[in-house]
């Protein structure tokens, strides 16, 4: 009887029967750093056994891994030579790393058993982020990622643990006021007088997939070089550090198209940009040695000359509502309207006459363009220069006999922004009121 209890007791103390079962169940999908994390460790027993213990182990780290091919020298003596071969970086850093004791030592019966749980996250944790790519056969392999896991782990006195580990998500907390986001960026042509002048401003330097950027662009261009068209695009950029060594990825996420502009265009767009949900994955901006950045770049589109970009750096942050469902968007308010200070630009193509004399262009009668109302005309009717400081033409430019008494008090600008904008207010109120009557009748 005694040598049978001490083979059960053998039994139960050294392993784990593989039918028992454990798992976590959290109370959430996703955390923000600083939250503190509710759960319990789910325990099916049916075949009894010793523990020493019943434990969860957070642990968050970040790991970074790219290659890169070297030249080294090998052989001896005559035979030495440079080869390339490829290399790597490599390091693992942990940001916390903590257990905490669920259940005591003693005997599992079998059962159902609910251990609940409490851990608080340190703050100013990275955002959790994995990405990978390259061809490692050609030495151009790399991987880089953010993670953060919870193990359920009984605690046997061999090797027969059983055990559960649930990844965990967790968002960087962005606590700071937000602000609008402004660049501006210019360019001068080998084959053209002029230059082109853009400048971008962003409502917001922060935003939620599923929201709509609002880009107002202000462009001046001075030369004859049309833009063929106007690009919004996400550019991701995954920076590396190990040791001193730097390696950075940049991909684009996510572009749109827009409508040019004409040579010698001065005005204002405004141009909305959705941040589509499930493509753009959020910002990781804290951690050591891996970073997940966002840029959001508004590039001319230029025929026969490098294009013109203004980069602007953002945050895409994650709500945790968006792991779930989307909540409903409010009605778009009208967009504030495109203002053009120049009058439209008129191509070669469209002027076989001068537009004031009517003489045939040809070999030695050449196309000019008035500044002030951008038509076409021979030497002899656009042959006078002026400064338009109304029209942003701060030194002198061509315009025609007809518009030269607007010229000399500085230009008349095309549109009157402040008209458009006193439009634009009304428009905006009556969609306001719209909306309130909408949600009136809705509610009754």
């Amino acid at each position: 009887m005694a040598g049978f209890l001490s083979e059960v007791v053998t039994s139960i103390t050294e392993s784990i029967d593989p039918s028992n079962r454990i798992y976590i169940s959290l109370q959430q999908p996703t955390y923000v750093s600083g939250d503190v994390i509710n759960g319990t460790v789910e325990l099916d027993c049916r075949v009894p056994f010793f523990a020493r213990g019943i434990l969860v182990k957070f642990k968050g780290f970040e790991r970074v891994w790219w290659q890169y091919m070297a030249t080294v020298r090998e052989g001896e003596g005559e035979n030495k030579r440079n080869v390339q071969r490829v290399q790597s970086h490599r390091h693992n850093k942990e940001f916390f790393r903590q257990s905490i004791t669920v259940y005591q030592q003693g005997t599992v019966n079998p059962g159902h058993y609910s251990f609940p749980f409490q851990y608080k996250l340190p703050p100013d944790l990275p955002g959790t982020f994995f990405d990978e790519g390259g061809d490692q056969n050609l030495g151009t392999g790399y991987s880089a990622a953010v993670l953060y896991k919870a193990k359920a782990t009984v605690d046997v006195a061999h090797r027969h643990d059983l055990h559960y580990t649930a990844k965990l998500i967790v968002n960087e907390r962005f606590d700071q006021l937000l602000a609008p986001s402004s660049g501006k960026n210019s360019k001068t042509f080998l084959t053209s007088n002029g230059q082109l002048s853009v400048s971008v401003k962003l409502d917001k330097n922060a935003y939620f997939p599923g929201q709509t950027v609002l880009a107002k662009m202000k462009a001046n261009n001075t030369s004859v070089k049309n833009t063929r068209s106007v690009w919004i695009k996400v550019k991701h950029v995954l920076d590396m550090k190990v040791s001193g060594a730097y390696h950075s990825k940049t991909h684009t996420e996510y572009e749109q198209k827009y409508t040019g502009f004409d040579p010698c265009y001065y005005g204002t767009r405004w141009m909305p940009f959705p941040i589509p949900i499930g493509l753009i994955r959020p910002s990781s901006t804290l951690g050591y040695h891996v970073k997940s950045l966002y840029y959001f770049v508004i590039q001319c589109d230029i025929p026969g000359a490098i294009d013109l970009a203004v980069s602007l750096p953002v945050r895409i942050l994650a709500p945790q509502y968006l792991w779930a469902t989307v909540p409903p968007q409010p009605e778009g308010i009208p967009l504030p309207p495109s203002i053009q200070i120049r009058p439209s630009w008129q191509y070669d193509e469209e002027a076989p006459r001068c537009n004031l004399c009517k003489s045939p262009f040809g070999f030695f009668n050449r196309r000019h363009h008035c500044r002030h109302c951008a038509k076409v005309f021979c030497g002899k009717c656009c042959n006078t220069v002026l400064a338009l400081p109304n029209l942003k033409y701060p030194d002198p430019v061509r315009v025609c006999n007809t518009c030269i008494p607007a010229a000399e008090s500085g230009g008349v600008p095309f549109q009157s922004s402040k008209d458009i904008m006193v439009q634009w207010y009304i428009s905006q109120q009556q969609h306001h009121q719209q909306q309130q009557q909408l949600h009136h009748h809705h509610h009754q």
